[in-house]
């Protein structure tokens, strides 16, 4: 593991720079031609992707010969914390295609890429969903945690949210003005399946929270529109847990991978190339139950069957 930076030039203002902070994992030997750019979500940062044991995606995706790059989102974790109504929607797509156009290209003490695949979680996947609309530099996108059809625990989520400087946890880390983080409590009410999460991996997810800003949250609804969907033309996975209430229900059942397709299909209209996996026993934050190793091989069965488009 290398630690990485990137100085990314948010969009509102040429000539300045925000700093990311990021985590590079590679497996012995080579350097692999693809990497997976690891995008996590509202009130995550990166440690969302190394959960403790077996639950750590990083492990399991270097051990099929991925090279992965853990980031920091602005705001979040070891990267710069700007003023909060500067950290949006489309300030986090932009920083990312910067990070992608550099993983492409090479730079200091990071070597280039041939393929570049977005693997995201909720509003990470939001991200990943429009810079890959948008750039069109990226080769596929595996979506976690994020449907077109919000469930009946959707609604609680922004009440769930107050400002991180008042956090017994993160009050220390001087949160700016405006950064919010999950009460006390409510990861395990909103996040987590209770029957499929060991009590130590649910303490473990309430000490690894992170912030959101209120210009992500007044932004949020960007991720949701239908051109955005429409206009990726790379392959899609979508990955969801059967427990989540946050997104799924009615219409957009969870229930299995066929009926998630069914939905969502509506929506991907510039990929013929979209398939579904839904992890058993796992509520919204997947990586954190202990089902989650089963979508982690399902993914990379489902990028070994695109072997071209990853030139592995």
């Amino acid at each position: 593991m290398n630690s990485v930076t990137f100085d990314v030039t948010p969009p509102h203002a040429p000539g300045t720079a925000w700093r990311l902070a990021a985590e590079l994992f590679l497996p012995p030997g080579k350097v692999p031609d693809t990497v997976q750019l690891l995008l996590p979500g509202l009130t995550y940062d990166r440690r969302y992707w190394t959960a403790p044991g077996a639950l750590d995606y990083t492990r399991h995706a270097i051990g099929e010969g991925y090279a992965v790059l853990a980031v920091d989102r602005p705001g979040t974790g070891a990267s710069e914390h700007p003023p909060a109504e500067q950290v949006t929607v489309e300030s986090n797509v932009e920083a990312v295609h910067q990070v992608v156009t550099a993983l492409r290209r090479g730079a200091p003490g990071l070597p280039a890429f041939r393929h570049v695949v977005a693997v995201g979680h909720s509003l990470g996947s939001g991200i990943a969903l429009i810079e890959a609309a948008r750039h069109r530099d990226l080769d596929a996108l595996v979506v976690t945690g994020l449907l077109h059809a919000v469930g009946p625990l959707y609604p609680e989520a922004m009440p769930a949210l107050y400002p991180a400087a008042e956090d017994p946890l993160l009050a220390p880390t001087n949160p700016p003005e405006n950064y919010l983080t999950t009460r006390p409590g409510r990861r395990t009410a909103l996040y987590e399946h209770p029957a499929g999460i060991d009590p130590g991996v649910s303490a473990w997810h309430e000490d690894t929270k992170s912030t959101v800003t209120a210009g992500e949250g007044f932004t949020l609804d960007a991720i949701y529109q239908p051109e955005v969907a429409a206009e990726v033309r790379v392959p899609v996975l979508l990955v969801v847990g059967r427990e989540d209430r946050l997104f799924g229900g009615g219409d957009a059942s969870t229930e299995d991978a066929a009926s998630v397709v069914a939905y969502e299909r509506k929506f991907y209209t510039g990929t013929a190339d979209l398939e579904a996996f839904v992890v058993p026993d796992a509520a919204h934050s997947l990586n954190v139950h202990r089902s989650a190793p089963s979508w982690y091989a399902a993914a990379h069965e489902w990028l070994d069957r695109r072997r071209p488009a990853r030139g592995r």
